[in-house]
Order: structure tokens, then sequence, then C-alpha cells
């Protein structure tokens, strides 16, 4: 990746417009466009990493954002399976024909005993992105599956990103001890909806990483960014893969020079089209005001013959 361009100030913080009420700020979440429109949902840690919201925003040129509406908002209940909900990702399912929310919901502590719980939009049709969302019964994945890989921790299932690979659908899954690393597997389904289960393989697919986020570039390569937990805190790093088949991924890291209002680079949201092999990477990052806020940079990806 090279670096094209950074955000001298961060897009959202606290001072924002819709900012009110959220004490510790935002992290993680997705970008992307429909309809021609930036949209962006987002974890808000009204007070820190339990009591948590998921934020729908919407900005026609990417870089002025304004708050539509709460998609999501935990369970202040301790060791209630939504105590903290993170990591809410649609997807339009045209086979329901309706857009489709994958979450994370953490029995404590925000990253303890995980469970992916799948809802579904009470609006049919590409319009029906802000919800409001009706669970599924049951989960995707669950701390308690019988079936857990090995590497699987005490976070229990976390984070989830869906993309399709020929007929079948692969989707990016974490868990770590939430205490020194994180991993991501890979599950299947013949459909968004499911039925999802583990692969046949128990070594997780990419290491020290979490909330990959997968596109599919023009040459049909698949291409994702995550948060790089590799360099510890403090880090300027964001990760990144690709893949020739979906499945076989490489890892590696970029380093951009941090922003000036930035200490930490978090976690990716995704990337979005800037034309010419360019792309934005939206990001939340840690503040020296201790309010997470959201920016991006612009890279371009060089392309070579291995």
């Amino acid at each position: 990746l090279e670096l094209i361009d950074s955000s001298l100030v961060p897009l959202i913080d606290k001072n924002s417009p819709g900012s009110e009420g959220n004490i510790k700020g935002y992290e993680g979440g997705t970008v992307f466009m429909s309809g021609g429109t930036f949209q962006m949902f987002v974890t808000e840690e009204i007070n820190g990493w339990i009591n948590t919201r998921t934020g729908y925003w919407k900005s026609e040129d990417g870089v002025h954002w304004k708050r539509v509406t709460t998609i999501l908002k935990s369970v202040y209940e301790t060791n209630n399976p939504k105590n903290a909900v993170w990591a809410a990702m649609p997807f339009y399912n045209k086979n329901e024909d309706r857009w489709n929310l994958f979450y994370v919901g953490y029995e404590r502590d925000g990253v303890t005993n995980g469970r992916i719980f799948r809802a579904v939009a009470s609006m049919q049709g590409i319009d029906g992105l802000a919800g409001p969302y009706t669970d599924v019964p049951g989960t995707v994945l669950s701390y308690e599956d019988a079936n857990k890989d090995p590497w699987e921790g005490s976070q229990g299932a976390a984070a989830f990103y869906a993309y399709q690979v020929g007929s079948k659908w692969l989707a990016f899954y974490a868990s770590g001890d939430s205490k020194s690393r994180w991993d991501e597997g890979l599950i299947t389904a013949d459909s968004l909806a499911g039925k999802w289960t583990r692969d046949n393989t128990p070594n997780p697919v990419l290491t020290y990483s979490e909330n990959p986020i997968v596109n599919r570039l023009k040459d049909g390569t698949y291409f994702c960014v995550f948060d790089d937990i590799a360099h510890g805190e403090s880090s300027n790093t964001i990760g990144y893969g690709y893949s020739l088949d979906g499945i076989n991924w490489r890892q590696k890291f970029f380093t951009i020079p941090m922003p000036p209002w930035a200490i930490n680079i978090r976690t990716p949201q995704g990337m979005v089209s800037a034309g010419k092999d360019t792309y934005w990477i939206y990001f939340t990052a840690n503040t020296t005001s201790g309010f997470d806020c959201v920016g991006r940079i612009k890279v371009k990806i060089l392309k070579s013959i291995p």
C-alpha cells in the first residue's frame, strides 16, 4: 500500500453533532457505499466497553457525517448475552430482499463469552438499512458451541464478516483470550442466512488480528483490512491481507504516520473505492483526550507479480 492522503483532523469527534451522550467515543464498525452515499455502522462507547450502542451515520462526501439513528443498544445487565454489543456488520441479502445484520454480544466485561447474532430488517428492499432489525432465534456462533476450534479463547465468538466465493459464503470470525492475542478463522455457509459451520481447518487463517473487512478488487483478488494487534498499543499500523481464492490468505501490515490527533490506530472500518486503484480506509483511533475518534487515509494498492 502507498499512502496518498490522511486526515489532519478527525472526521467524527466528541464535538460532532450526534456525539451527545457518548462518553468514550467510537470503535470499529464498517464504512461502505450504498445508493451513492457513504454509510457507517459504528460502535459507540456510551460509557466504555460494556454500555455500548451501534450508531448509523451517513455522508454525501465521506468527510461530513450525520448521525441517522441507533441500530442496537446493549442491555446493562451482567451475564445478559447482550451486556455489550459490538461490531455490527450489515449485508444485503438478495435472497430475502432485505438487510441482514450480524453482530457480537458479550455477557460481561465487553470482551467475555461472545456470541454472533443475526438480525433482519423489518423493511424489505435496499432502503431498509436503517432498520429496525429483529433478531433471528439462536446464534450464528457461540462460545458454548461444542465444536469450537482449539485456538478459540475466553472471548468466545468475536467479530464476523461475510463474503461470497463462487456459490458459497465464507466469513471471518475472531476469538482470543482478550489479554494476549486475537486470531481469525473461517466459517462457511450455502447462503448468507446460514447455517454457518466452522471449516475443517482448526488453525486460524490470520493471527494477531481483529475485525477483518473484505473487498473484492476489480481483478478478482480478495483484499481485507483489519486491526493489527501484533504491533501492540500505540501503534501506527493497519493490517491487511489478500487472497486469490478467498481461503488462503497472505497477511501483511502497513505503517502510516501517526495522525496529529491520534495516539494509536485502532480498527479499520473498511475500504471505499476512490478510483484508479485508490481507496479510502476509514478507521477508529485513540486520542490523548480518551475519546476515540474516526479518521481516514487514502491509499493506492500497488500490484506486482510474485
